[in-house]
Order: structure tokens, then C-alpha cells, then sequence
């Protein structure tokens, strides 16, 4: 069987030719026969693909950055190609290999593309093109289209886009009218950035919520502001502090039209764009793409969690990355289950059938009712987090593991908790993932209780987080039931309870403390509140309010 490795000679540091050798010799031994294409003319790669008869391979292997990836998922798509593609991250800019947590050196990257774990992704279509993690266009793009193509290729996009505002003297804005499904939107903005991945030129927090295979575009629009605040807005972006700019408009969606009258700029994938007027849709799914853990099962909603997926996603790893492995096992270590919690385990296995750590089983559970409680309180200035000491099987499982006795973490939009909710399991009435929560379900036990506590948030850092929670009703949730041993989120919308909290409030830039959401236990929220940001409301013991 053959595979095609389609490589750049001159991407990143211009070293991946140096490693030929080692991964055809590592072909050989699994009897697969390595055929190279390398990339100078594009007409005689679209030769090659064209020809190419897809019964005799096996996978398209692409080494090279962004760019590469990008010209060469072009030509596959324009040729109705459909074989799995591997990627050898050698450019200078790798976001799109970056979401999947793709090895940098060669002997792991090489592991990865010679198994047969794949996971199913999003392309988008622009036209008559495609791009794979992002399309920009504006005045950055312009400017830093006028860079000297051999300093290009020294600095990632991103650091063009900031090198383009040393241009700032002659900028101007550009009047766009942009039409989705749900409004038309017309505004005089610097520049915009349609999202299919998370990052750009290596900073990973431009959209955190973006999903490379939920149907949806990330789209961030950014308006005319004054020139003193351009630069510190692009700072912002860098450290994913832009989602509560007024000058930033975000939103997703699975189609767009962006009209422009004047000459501007756009880009695909580092790659030059398309013409006005831009019609971007996605295809959903459409690439096959080699990760490091298998989640084509992903496909199919029959595929329920269980403890013999934990085992084999550590099998998995271990043969791509130590240093990945050791990061996912870190938490075991401080692991120390008493024995009395064996009943606890017993229940929790007893509810699996319910839950699915690989796709949501949640769906559309908050109803509109909800959302409009939580806008008639967005301009009382505070957000409400609220610890419990339930009594759950779950809850007192994580209590045996964190030696804390606050297990969960909801958040509400207003103090008397008339709006509270979180990932939670649902009680046997809903499904696990987003829901409303009531007291009532709190009352596990004699001495159940709350403490609540708030933080300051403004009108739009609330509408911000109300939004986010309307997109994860849309889209659909699950718990992260995985969390509660691992550090690991499947999808972006699996959760667990303080999980959630935080990225909540780190999508309004309301976070006071820095960790990775899925590494949050409940009580960090207070724990680790070093400047004393949350005011604290009151403690309510369950039983005295429900008799």
C-alpha cells in the first residue's frame, strides 16, 4: 500500500528534508511504500493528484505549515480526493496541527501519522476555495501583505498582522455588511477574522470556544475605534482578554456573506483569499484528519463511556508522547480513595449508561423562559458563584479526592438563585450536561448547605457569558464524568461543574486566577482568590429553607 507525503522544502526552517530518510525507512517497516511530492509548482502537485487513484493509498501525509496545508486540502477537495490526511507540522505557523496537540519532534510525529487514529473536521468553504483554521481580512491583512516575502517567512501571521500596525499613520476603516441566517450587520471596521480553529500564529486564546467539528465559524469583528486604543486591543487579542471589548462583535454561525465596495485585502490560511463579495459555509466534517486518539466513534451516538475508553486512551498516548501522558496521569498521584467510597464508585457506574464522554447527549434543556430571567438581570451589576455541600454520590466522591467538603460549583445571574446553573447529571430527570439547577436536588444530606458568593460584572460581560450559555443549549453538552479522575475534555462543550464556572468567567475576562479550566476543583473559586475579587453573600443550610 502506498502513501503520499507531500512536503516543503522551504517551510519553517527549512530542515524537514533532513528527516526523509527516518520516516520512509519507518514506512518500510510496516510494509507501507512512501511516495514524495515535493512542493515548488502547484500545477504539477494537482498533476500528481488528479492521477492519483485512491485504492492504491492509504493516507495523504502533508508536511509544512498553515499555507502548505491549506494549498494542498485545496487541490484533494477541488479533485474529490477523500483519503485521511496525516500532517507533519514543519511551517512556521502550525495552528492548524496545534488544535489537535500534534508532536513538534519528528520521532513523535512520525508515530502519530503511522497509526490509524483519525477525527472527523470542518472545512470551510469561501467561494470557490477552502481554509482550514482561519480566513482575515482588513487593514492588518493589507499591510502586512506589503512585507518582504523573505521576512515573511521568518515571523508567523500573527506577527505580520502586529507588524502591519506599524503602518498605523495611514489607516483607515472599511465599510463590510455581513449577512448570516439570524441578522444582517453592517459596520465600518479595521479588520475580521473568520474562525474554523483556536489559534493564529501561535496564540492560542484568540478563540477558545471555537470547535474544529461542531458546524460552526468563530467570528470576530472587530469595529473602528480610536487609533490609541488599536494597539492595546490587538495586545488584547493576543492574551484572549477580547471577548468584553466594545469594539469587538463575536458571534457563530454556519454561513456567512461579507460584502465590501472597496479593494481590501483577505486571507486564507496565510494564503492569498478571494474576491468580494465572500461567501463562506461550512462543510461539515469533511476532512479525516490523523490525531493522536481515535474519535471517529464520535460519529455515532451509540457510543457510551466506559472505563475501558480510559484505559485505551492511555494506551494510545503513551505510544505518541511521554510528556503528554505524564501530564494526563499528574493527577493520579494525589489520588488517595478511601474505601468507603466503593459504594460511591458502584453508583456512579450504575449511571454511565446515561452519560457519554465523546458527544452530547444534552440538548436544548434551558428554555427560553431561563434566558429571559437572566437579561432582566444584566444590569445589577454582579455575577453569583455558589459552592455546595450536597451529599451526591458524585459530590462526595469529589470531596474523598479534593479533601474539600464544597464539591460543586453553579453560577446564577441573580442572588436570590432563581437563574442557577451548571453541568451536573441531570437527577435521573434530564440529561447530563447544561442544566438549571434546584435547591431541592442540593438536599443530599442532613447538613447540605450553599455559600454564595459575587463578583462584580458589568451589563456586557453578562451578556457575554448568557450568550456562551444559549450557544452550549444550541449545540448541545455533556458532563465531563473523564474530568473527575482526568485532566482531559474531549469537546469543547464537556464539562464539569467548576469547569464550567471558570470558563464562563474567562470568556467575559472575569477570571481572577490563572489555571486550565479543566484542572479547576470548586474550591478555588475561594481558595484561590488571593485579592479578594468575590464579595461574600450568604451560607444556607438546606434544610432550614425546605422544611
Amino acid at each position: 500500500m502506498k502513501v503520499m507525503l507531500i512536503y516543503n522544502p522551504i517551510a519553517g526552517n527549512k530542515s524537514f528534508k533532513n528527516h526523509l530518510d527516518y520516516i520512509i525507512e519507518k514506512f518500510q517497516e510496516r510494509d507501507l511504500q512512501i511516495i514524495p511530492h515535493r512542493v515548488k509548482h502547484i500545477d504539477l502537485l494537482e498533476k500528481a493528484i488528479k492521477n492519483l487513484r485512491e485504492d492504491e493509498y492509504k493516507k495523504i501525509i502533508i508536511a509544512g505549515g498553515d499555507g502548505t496545508v491549506n494549498q494542498v486540502v485545496n487541490i484533494l477537495l477541488k479533485h474529490d480526493v477523500n483519503l485521511p490526511i496525516g500532517i507533519l507540522p514543519a511551517g512556521n505557523s502550525n495552528d492548524y496541527a496545534a488544535y489537535f496537540n500534534l508532536p513538534k519532534n519528528i520521532e513523535e510525529m512520525t508515530d502519530v501519522i503511522l497509526m490509524d487514529d483519525y477525527t472527523y473536521c470542518d472545512v470551510a468553504r469561501i467561494n470557490d476555495r477552502y481554509f482550514v483554521n482561519v480566513a482575515s481580512l482588513g487593514f492588518i491583512v493589507d499591510m502586512s501583505a506589503k512585507i518582504e516575502k523573505d521576512f515573511k517567512n521568518k515571523i508567523s501571521m500573527f506577527k505580520q498582522y502586529l507588524k502591519g500596525v506599524e503602518g498605523i499613520s495611514g489607516l483607515k476603516s472599511i465599510p463590510i455588511r455581513v449577512t448570516t441566517k439570524h441578522m444582517v450587520y453592517e459596520e465600518d471596521i479595521y479588520f475580521m477574522l473568520i474562525m474554523n480553529g483556536k489559534s493564529i500564529g501561535g496564540f492560542k486564546k484568540v478563540a477558545p470556544f471555537a470547535s474544529i467539528n461542531d458546524g460552526l465559524l468563530d467570528i470576530f469583528i472587530f469595529k473602528k475605534c480610536p487609533l490609541y486604543d488599536l494597539l492595546p486591543l490587538i495586545i488584547k487579542v493576543a492574551n484572549g482578554e477580547h471577548f468584553s471589548s466594545p469594539y469587538v462583535k463575536y458571534f457563530q454561525t454556519d454561513q456567512i456573506k461579507i460584502e465590501c465596495d472597496e479593494e481590501i485585502s483577505a486571507d486564507l490560511d496565510g494564503e492569498e483569499g478571494c474576491a468580494f463579495p465572500l461567501d463562506i459555509k461550512v462543510v461539515n466534517k469533511k476532512l479525516r484528519i490523523n490525531t493522536m486518539i481515535n474519535n471517529e466513534y464520535e460519529q455515532s451516538s451509540s457510543k457510551f463511556f466506559s472505563f475501558y475508553d480510559v484505559k485505551n486512551k492511555f494506551g494510545q498516548v503513551s505510544n505518541v508522547s511521554k510528556g503528554v501522558l505524564k501530564e494526563m496521569k499528574k493527577p493520579l498521584g494525589h489520588i488517595n480513595i478511601e474505601v468507603t467510597a466503593v459504594s460511591d464508585i458502584k453508583n456512579i457506574i450504575k449511571d454511565l449508561p446515561r452519560h457519554n464522554t465523546f458527544s452530547y447527549v444534552n440538548k436544548e434543556s434551558l428554555e427560553e423562559g431561563y434566558f429571559k430571567e437572566a437579561k432582566e438581570t444584566l444590569d445589577n451589576g454582579y455575577l453569583y458563584i455558589v459552592l455546595s455541600s450536597t451529599g451526591s454520590t458524585a459530590g462526595k466522591l469529589i470531596g474523598k479526592v479534593t479533601k474539600r467538603e464544597y464539591a460543586h460549583a453553579s453560577l446564577s445571574f441573580d442572588e436570590e438563585l432563581k437563574t442557577i446553573i451548571s453541568y451536573n447529571g441531570g437527577e435521573n430527570i434530564y440529561s447530563p450536561g447544561l442544566n438549571q439547577e434546584m435547591i431541592e436536588f442540593f438536599n443530599k444530606k442532613k447538613d447540605a448547605n450553599i455559600i454564595v458568593y459575587k463578583i462584580k460584572a458589568t451589563r456586557v460581560q453578562k451578556e457575554i457569558i448568557l450568550n456562551e450559555i444559549r450557544n452550549i443549549n444550541e449545540q448541545g453538552s455533556s458532563y465531563n464524568l473523564l474530568g473527575l479522575f482526568l485532566p482531559y475534555s474531549c469537546k469543547k462543550n464537556i464539562m464539569f461543574c467548576s469547569q464550567f464556572v471558570y470558563t464562563m468567567l474567562k470568556v467575559a475576562n472575569l477570571e481572577y486566577f490563572n489555571k486550565k479550566p479543566e484542572e479547576v476543583r470548586p474550591t478555588d473559586f475561594v481558595e484561590l482568590d488571593y485579592e479578594r475579587v468575590l464579595e461574600y453573600c450568604s451560607k444556607i443550610f438546606l434544610n432550614e429553607i425546605l422544611e
